[in-house]
């Protein structure tokens, strides 16, 4: 949590001496989610805190901008160096207004003093294209939506790219995933800010399952699967609330409209594992991010995966992750924990 300064929060104050200057930036054909999301969290941060944490403004070289979406975004002035950026927010759009970004010399002249003086420069989904084009991920690890990281990693060979994350944090340049993944991230910028219950209580105002640390798959399992065996997707659905009953192949296939034989035969075919086996890994998934809240204990998190036996838990947890419960908790729960909501 940051102490005082600018930007400081003050607890006994239950508010911020000086508010954080954040800038997301509006172009034509952007993401709107990248923009909402973010701004969403930023404004329920304030709302949380008890003042102004966060002075969020939309800005742009052009007063209204057109979204995918179809919805059309008012910006402000792009602001000039009197104004300075604490935190500098790139959202994604489609391949026109990237380049169209970059073509745009004034707003190019503006990014590239706002890159190098805002304390934070943020990039969601694809945005990271318009601060890699800039030569601002050098050297650094960073990620994107996963349908442009081969993009990425291709184009921008001294760019480390990582794979499996859902946000990464270099230094002062933060990237993420697709979408979503802004709003992962704009509550992590809120738990560095302003402490985890701050983060806690945004995450429930946005009625989100979970806070998720940047380092996790931005492919979770239950989707991953239903991905894999759409004709079966049903089953997904059916066995995620149900983790931690006794649920054997009879009661999958019985829910299915199945034989036991048939059943099999079809499970096998869709997600290339047996029965049993789909739903180990639906458990150890779920066991994962359970994993990542510090206020629940492993043999509570065994328990509410499906697993009798703690011991038996660790093993097969290792074996699928390649570290024990234990130390995945100090991997991931560290500096960063996933929270769960409700």
């Amino acid at each position: 949590m940051d102490g005082g300064g600018v930007g400081g929060y003050d607890k006994d104050m239950g508010k911020t001496a000086n508010p954080r200057r954040v800038a997301i930036l509006l172009y034509g054909n952007m993401q709107l989610l990248d923009a909402a999301g973010p701004a969403d969290v930023f404004g329920q941060a304030n709302r949380r805190a008890g003042g102004g944490a966060y002075d969020v403004m939309f800005v742009g070289p052009r007063r209204t901008v057109p979204t995918i979406a179809g919805l059309t975004l008012a910006a402000m002035p792009l602001p000039g160096a009197r104004r300075p950026v604490h935190t500098l927010i790139v959202p994604g759009g489609r391949r026109r207004g990237l380049r169209a970004v970059l073509d745009d010399k004034r707003l190019m002249r503006w990014m590239e003093r706002s890159v190098d003086t805002a304390q934070r420069v943020v990039s969601i989904c694809t945005g990271a294209f318009i601060l890699a084009a800039m030569g601002a991920l050098n050297g650094r690890r960073a990620t994107t939506h996963w349908g442009w990281l081969d993009v990425l990693a291709t184009r921008f060979p001294d760019i480390r790219v990582e794979r499996e994350a859902l946000f990464v944090e270099d230094g002062r340049i933060w990237t993420s995933a697709g979408v979503a993944s802004g709003v992962d991230l704009a509550l992590a910028l809120v738990a560095r800010d302003l402490g985890h219950d701050v983060a806690l209580q945004v995450a429930r105002d946005l009625v989100l399952h979970l806070v998720r640390p940047g380092g996790q798959s931005q492919f979770a399992e239950p989707l991953a699967l239903q991905s894999r065996g759409p004709d079966l997707g049903r089953l997904i659905a059916w066995l995620t609330p149900r983790l931690d009953h006794a649920v054997s192949v009879a009661h999958m296939a019985s829910a299915m409209g199945m034989s036991e034989r048939s059943f099999h035969r079809r499970c096998m075919t869709a997600f290339g594992l047996a029965p049993g086996r789909l739903l180990a890994a639906l458990r150890l998934d779920h066991a994962r991010a359970l994993l990542c809240d510090r206020t629940v204990s492993v043999q509570a998190v065994a328990a509410r995966c499906g697993f009798n036996d703690p011991a038996a838990f660790s093993t097969a947890f290792a074996r699928r992750f390649g570290a024990s419960p234990t130390s995945f908790r100090r991997a991931f729960a560290g500096g960063n924990p996933a929270i769960p909501i409700g």
